[in-house]
């Protein structure tokens, strides 16, 4: 996704970067308008429930998750000392911790200052933060007791780095397109997008337990669509905050010293 262009008659009478929320930013995104949201006025009741309904779902997800933790605890061999067979459990905790953190910052996070509306950015959003949903389905691969070993640690390590990435996110956290604050500092020092880093880290760890023929282009699905939210979101982020051009010269996108 390459970054719109934005109109540059954008009203510029002793603007801050919070009346953007109320200003319209209309730019041409592969044919639909993007306008950070021009009505801060909504009704309170409707906000509250929107965190609650945001908050209920991810810690569902949790309790739901922590069920499936339990039966991996239980069918990990009772003495067993093997790397492969507790990293799962380790990866699980990490993802447990992740739902609660999320459902706690949907409470507690401020609102938005912009938002990308249009469909197809609510879309891809959703579809890549939900797609790994879909990953059981695929075929099961043959694997030996050494891949286990390799998909277990990147698992392992995309997992912890996704936490690591969410705390020092922390409340500008989002799934759709939004902005409340510049987040500069931790992961976000190294590259402006280790949450997506992280992820599709994690995500590759598990594809090594699939049929390749069927991973591969699940994973190649997977990063277009977060490469296309990326994009979203780096437009929006240009659009509210003045520093943010600056901050992406000298920080990597995805990877460091080269993209």
């Amino acid at each position: 996704m390459t970054d719109g262009i934005f109109n540059n008659s954008i009203s510029r009478k002793r603007t801050h970067p919070q009346e953007l929320s109320i200003m319209k930013v209309v730019g041409i995104q592969d044919g639909f308008e993007m306008k950070p949201s021009k009505d801060p006025k909504q009704p309170q009741s409707f906000a509250i429930l929107a965190r609650v309904a945001s908050s209920l779902w991810f810690i569902l997800l949790a309790v739901l998750l922590w069920r499936g933790l339990m039966s991996t605890i239980y069918a990990v061999p009772l003495h067993a000392a093997d790397f492969s067979d507790w990293s799962p459990v380790v990866s699980h905790f990490c993802t447990l911790a992740f739902y609660i953190t999320l459902g706690w910052l949907m409470l507690v996070r401020p609102h938005a200052l912009a938002r990308q509306n249009g469909v197809v950015p609510k879309i891809v959003a959703f579809t890549g933060t939900y797609a790994v949903w879909m990953m059981p389905i695929l075929p099961q691969g043959h694997h030996t007791s050494s891949l286990q070993i390799v998909s277990a640690a990147i698992t392992l390590a995309g997992s912890l780095s996704i936490v690591w990435s969410v705390l020092y996110l922390g409340r500008s956290f989002s799934i759709v397109p939004q902005a409340r604050k510049l987040v500069i500092s931790g992961p976000y020092r190294i590259v402006r997008h280790p949450l997506y880093v992280a992820e599709e880290i994690a995500i590759i760890g598990v594809a090594l337990q699939y049929e390749w023929y069927a991973a591969l282009p699940f994973l190649a699905m997977h990063i277009a669509l977060q490469l296309r939210r990326m994009g979203y979101e780096e437009s929006l982020l240009r659009a509210v905050f003045p520093d943010y051009e600056a901050y992406a010269q000298r920080t990597a996108r995805l990877i460091p010293g080269i993209w």
